[in-house]
């Protein structure tokens, strides 16, 4: 027996349902089934482990969160697995309890042995398996460290600070500013994580606008920087989000300012069942978004 029903590349299930499909446990990032004969790696990519994509080589942190990982149990299955009949497949966690289904992968090369910080901080050997798509539309997110990316942010918030000293109003330098972050990092990272606007599903990444929902003028500098206090939208959407003429509530339901008439929702897609899904994180910044709308 293998999973219970096929899964499509690229398509988004829950952890219930994930468990359901290819009856495994609940937890871990390296799940394997005597049932289906598969093992089920997860890459979540706010959790602890190094993993990364070089080259469409995916070098996946084998399992064990403290102390040195020892070649057993999930990890032999996994260094086997092109040999011993076991089915890996593959998930990547781009968003909070959403797994996306990536495809079969199979090993690439022998593992290898590197150190890594355990949970607690300390430095320990991990095991590390280069794995690759057996499907070749299916594509892999490369993810950069989380060192890369902080320094990469801070290098475009530097370049935008100096737009503050540039000699010209505050509605051009916000124009400014909005153009350069269109075309940096922290725009990169919200497709990466959603890749189409959050309200209507526009998927062009040339018309999508990375919007700050706590805005730039008013935000610290960290604020600037965390991609939690980021949204996707298309310029209809990113227009009356920045007006304060739509908001969210903490339901992600949409809130639709008075003054806008039943024409110019009409025409700028805007209605009453629209809703968007928001993080934790997303809805701290989202509540003083709300108590500012019109």
């Amino acid at each position: 027996m293998t999973m219970t029903r096929p899964l499509l590349i690229n398509e988004v299930i829950n952890n219930k349902e994930l468990c359901e499909i290819f009856l495994c446990a609940p937890q871990g990032g390296m799940r394997k089934s005597n049932r289906t004969n598969t093992l089920t790696l997860i890459s979540d990519k706010s959790k602890l482990y190094d993993n990364k994509a070089v080259n469409e080589i995916y070098h996946y942190t084998g399992m064990g969160q403290n102390g040195e990982q020892k070649m057993s149990r999930q990890n032999l299955t996994l260094a086997q697995s092109n040999s011993n009949g076991v089915e890996v497949h593959f998930f990547e966690v781009l968003k909070k309890k959403e797994y996306t289904y990536r495809g079969l992968v199979e090993l690439a090369g022998d593992p290898y042995q590197e150190q890594q910080k355990d949970k607690d901080g300390l430095l320990r050997l991990v095991w590390v398996f280069p794995l690759r798509l057996k499907d070749s539309k299916a594509k892999l997110t490369k993810i950069q460290s989380i060192s890369n990316v902080v320094n990469e942010l801070k290098e475009e918030f530097r370049a935008l600070q100096q737009v503050e000293n540039f000699p010209m109003t505050d509605t051009e330098k916000e124009r400014m500013v909005k153009a350069r972050i269109g075309q940096g990092k922290f725009k990169k990272l919200l497709i990466e994580r959603e890749c189409k606007c959050a309200l209507c599903g526009v998927t062009d990444p040339r018309v999508l606008i990375a919007s700050h929902i706590k805005p730039w003028s008013v935000s610290t500098n960290e604020e600037r920087l965390d991609k939690n206090n980021g949204l996707l939208l298309c310029p209809n959407h990113d227009a009356l989000f920045d007006k304060h003429l739509i908001s969210f509530d903490v339901h992600g339901k949409i809130v639709i300012s008075q003054t806008l008439d039943e024409v110019t929702r009409t025409f700028l897609n805007v209605h009453d069942e629209l809703q968007v899904k928001l993080t934790e994180e997303q809805l701290s910044y989202m509540v003083g978004h709300y108590r500012n709308s019109i």
